[in-house]
Order: C-alpha cells, then structure tokens, then sequence
C-alpha cells in the first residue's frame, strides 16, 4: 500500500492484500517491552504490525492484525518563538540626518511533531501504541501510516 494515500501499489497476490509497509518513527509509549522512548521500524502487513527498535535492534513485538482497532494521526506541532533583540528601535545613520527604524527579531518557528497512534488488544486490556515523526513531511507519513494500519483493522 502507498504510505501517501492507502492505494494499493501492486496487483500480485490476492485483491485488496495488503503489501508489506516499512517506516521509521519514533516510540514514545503503549508497548510494555519497550521501557524508553526511541527510534523504531514498523513493518505492517496482512499479518499485523512488527515493531523493532532501531538501536540496539534487540527488542521487537508484534501485534496481530485481529488484535488491531483503529489507528489516528494528530498534528502535534508548536510554536517556537522568535528570539528577542536588545533594543525595538535602531539608529541608521545617513549623512547629516539619521532615520529611526523598529528593529525586528526572528520570525517565531515551527517544530514539527505528528502522533501516531494505534489501539490494540493486549488480552483483555485496550492499549494505545504512541509513535511520532519530527520532520516537515512527518504528518503526510503518520497519516498514510494511519490509513494503512485503519485498512488493515477492516479487514477482519
């Protein structure tokens, strides 16, 4: 399936299989062997979700796709602001006369962060797994993740 749009990418196998997704996302919680936060590979496919940690790669779980309830994307994104300089008001100095201009400080700025998050069963016990992408392109990725993961809990 693409990661974009949830469109299956290929025609081999059976229709409406699921292909195999990779990606790359940071842990945040919801995954009792997971104990810290950190980069992890999800894998999805028709058979669940494995999650991997990238570093040291030694601990992995999957979720089975029957386990899987739904998965949802949120901008989680805020607001740096701006840096404040010394003084609103500069002097320029133009020949015999001089100008009195508002100095401006630095525009406020953007720090990306997308939640993932996919509810599954642990047994008896409803789990939320929590994962997040910081970059520009980190909703696109989280949401198409999302729709996957959403498509796989239907298919049951």
């Amino acid at each position: 399936m693409c990661i974009w749009c949830g469109v299956p990418i290929s025609n081999v196998g059976v229709a409406g299989a699921i292909a195999t997704t990779r990606v790359e996302l940071g842990y945040l919680d919801g995954i009792d062997r997971f104990e810290d936060a950190g980069p992890v590979r999800l894998i999805i496919s028709a058979e669940g979700i494995e999650i991997t940690e990238v570093i040291p790669g030694t601990r992995s779980v999957k979720i089975a796709a029957s386990a899987i309830r739904e998965a949802n994307a949120v901008d989680a994104s805020t607001m740096k602001e701006g840096k404040r300089v010394r003084s609103n008001w500069w002097w320029l100095a133009l020949g015999p006369g001089a100008l009195l201009i508002p100095r401006r400080g630095t525009p406020e700025v953007k720090e990306h962060d997308y939640i993932l998050t996919i509810k599954y069963l642990d047994g008896d016990e409803t789990r939320n797994a929590v994962f997040h992408h910081e970059n520009r392109a980190g909703l696109a990725v989280v949401e198409g993740i999302a729709r996957i993961v959403t498509s796989l809990a239907r298919r049951k």
